[in-house]
């Protein structure tokens, strides 16, 4: 290489690095500071004055010059987390918690790391529980959270933390969440979840509780499965007697195993009566009245009635026949 090239390439390498310096700050990689940033140092008390003074705009000028332009300053966690704070200040939650969840991912190894997971955490608490509000219509009222971001920053939580406590609890409180949103499937999903992820968490149980109780709404809303959601919910009490036999409801969960046992024979018993007197299978239904005299220790007043109605769904079944027959 001659040497006109050699001094073209060095002062295109020259003309270049400012632009890297300038717009590949981000590029780094997470975690790494340098000893001292002497401009950084004087944005920040810049910021933090502005701020004092209540001059949040100014303040948050100044954060977003160290988070962008310094981001390997000593001070850049610091400064990434008072800029989640000032955003927070002002009622824009969506951009503080983005803050916080970019100082999550740039600065795993900071202190401040679980301070901005705690502070997310709050937030979406506060949101879930219909505490925060955000402006609608350029500030003509206030509203709730929309349910889809709240669900997106506790999922969130849920990942960057996935075996602590502070996960269970993002986890516990998006399924109560879903549940206040009418979306009960999901919500015992996300109970059972926590169960399964997190045994040994003070919220377990309760979730398991949860579990089994919302098998047993879906048998209230008239869903066509009735009879599995009911077994399911049975199963559901039950385990949850097995996982935590000392617990103070585990007594209570037996008992609520019994009661699904008791419904599901009564649900046998209303689907011989359907076969009976609605659809006129009667063959059916004198096998469902079986089944249910069958089981009379579990529901005696079931098997009462169906010994009734088997002797109906006989004497239709006799007289049946004889009308095929002649």
């Amino acid at each position: 290489m001659n040497k006109k090239a050699l001094l073209f390439l060095s002062m295109a390498a020259v003309a270049v690095l400012p632009m890297c310096q300038q717009f590949n700050v981000e590029l780094h990689p997470a975690g790494m500071v340098t000893a001292q940033d002497a401009k950084a140092d004087s944005l920040l008390a810049a910021a933090r004055a502005d701020r004092k003074a209540g001059k949040i705009g100014a303040a948050i000028k100044s954060y977003k010059e160290i988070v962008y332009y310094h981001p390997l300053a000593p001070n850049a966690a610091q400064a990434r987390f008072e800029l989640a704070e000032c955003y927070e200040a002002k009622k824009d939650y969506r951009e503080a918690f983005r803050q916080y969840d970019r100082l999550i991912e740039r600065y795993p190894q900071s202190p401040l790391y679980r301070a901005a997971l705690d502070k997310q955490l709050a937030m979406a608490f506060s949101a879930a529980k219909s505490e925060m509000k955000v402006e609608v219509f350029w500030g003509l009222w206030d509203a709730d959270m929309e349910s889809s971001v709240v669900i997106e920053w506790l999922r969130n939580i849920i990942n960057k933390a996935p075996y602590n406590d502070m996960a269970a609890t993002a986890s516990s409180i998006l399924a109560g969440y879903l549940v206040k949103q009418d979306r009960e499937d999901e919500a015992r999903i996300e109970y059972a979840r926590l169960v399964e992820k997190y045994p040994d968490s003070p919220l377990a149980p309760e979730a398991q509780l949860m579990v089994a109780q919302l098998w047993a709404n879906s048998t209230l809303r008239g869903e066509s499965d009735n009879l599995v959601n009911l077994a399911r919910a049975r199963e559901a009490y039950e385990e949850f007697s097995l996982r935590f036999p000392n617990h103070k409801d585990a007594r209570k969960a037996l008992g609520q195993a019994a009661t699904m046992d008791k419904l599901l024979v009564q649900q046998q018993l209303e689907v011989g009566r359907y076969y009976l007197e609605r659809s006129r299978e009667y063959t059916s239904a004198i096998f469902c009245f079986e089944d249910v005299i069958r089981q009379k220790s579990v529901n005696p007043e079931a098997a009462a009635e169906a010994q009734k109605l088997l002797e109906k769904a006989r004497a239709a079944q006799t007289a049946a026949k004889k009308v095929s027959q002649s």
